[in-house]
C-alpha cells in the first residue's frame, strides 16, 4: 500500500512537471531553446522512471513470475486434463466395444433361441396336426360305425317288417293255435323251474 502511494505521488509530480514544462517550452520555443530546462526534464524523467523501476521492480518481477507460474500450472493442468480425458475416452471406447460385443452376442443368442423356438413350435404343430388327424380319423371311424349300425338296424327293422308281413300272410288258425299252446307250455315250464 505504501508503494502505491509513493507511485501515485511520483506520477502526480511528473504530470505537474510536464504541464509546467510544456508551458515553458512553448514560451521558450518562441524565443530560444533553454538547454537547462531540457536537461532538467531529462533528469526528472530519469529520476521518475528510475524510481518507478526501483519501486515496481520487485512487484513486477513477482507479478511476472506468478503469471509465468500460473501459465505453467495451467499448462500442466491442461496436460493432466488432456491425459485424464484421453484415458476416459479410451475407457469409453473399450466399454463401447464391450457393448458392441454384448449386442452381437445378444443378437446371436436371440437368433439361436428364435431358431430353437421355431423348431419347437414346428414340432409342436406337427404333433398337434397328427393328433387332430388321429382324432379326425377316430371320429370318422366312429361316425362310419354309427352309420353302419344305423343301416344294420334299419335293415333289421325292414327284415322284421318283411318277415312279419310274410308271417302274417302265412299264419292260419291252426298255426296260431300251435304257437299259443307252445307259449303256454313254455310258461308252465318256467313256473316249474321256479
Amino acid at each position: 500500500m505504501k508503494k502505491i502511494k509513493i507511485f501515485a505521488l511520483l506520477l502526480l509530480a511528473v504530470m505537474l512537471l510536464t504541464a509546467s514544462a510544456g508551458e515553458e517550452a512553448h514560451d521558450a520555443a518562441s524565443h530560444h531553446v533553454d538547454w537547462f530546462n531540457v536537461l532538467g526534464k531529462v533528469f526528472n524523467s530519469t529520476i521518475l522512471f528510475g524510481g518507478l523501476a526501483l519501486l515496481l521492480r520487485k512487484p513486477l518481477i513477482k507479478m511476472l513470475s506468478e503469471k509465468s507460474a500460473g501459465i505453467v500450472n495451467d499448462f500442466h493442468e491442461r496436460e493432466k486434463k488432456l491425459a485424464d480425458t484421453t484415458a476416459l475416452l479410451q475407457d469409453i471406447e473399450q466399454r463401447l466395444q464391450k457393448v458392441a460385443l454384448e449386442v452381437e452376442q445378444i443378437k446371436s443368442n436371440a437368433l439361436a433361441n428364435g431358431q430353437e423356438e421355431l423348431a419347437r413350435l414346428e414340432a409342436a404343430g406337427r404333433d398337434e396336426a397328427a393328433r387332430i388327424i388321429a382324432l379326425s380319423e377316430e371320429e370318422i371311424q366312429l361316425r362310419v360305425d354309427a352309420a353302419v349300425r344305423s343301416i344294420k338296424s334299419h335293415i333289421a327293422d325292414l327284415a322284421i317288417a318283411h318277415f312279419q308281413a310274410d308271417f302274417m300272410r302265412s299264419l292260419d288258425v291252426d298255426m296260431q293255435q300251435k304257437i299259443i299252446e307252445r307259449n303256454i307250455s313254455d310258461c308252465g315250464d318256467i313256473d316249474e323251474a321256479k
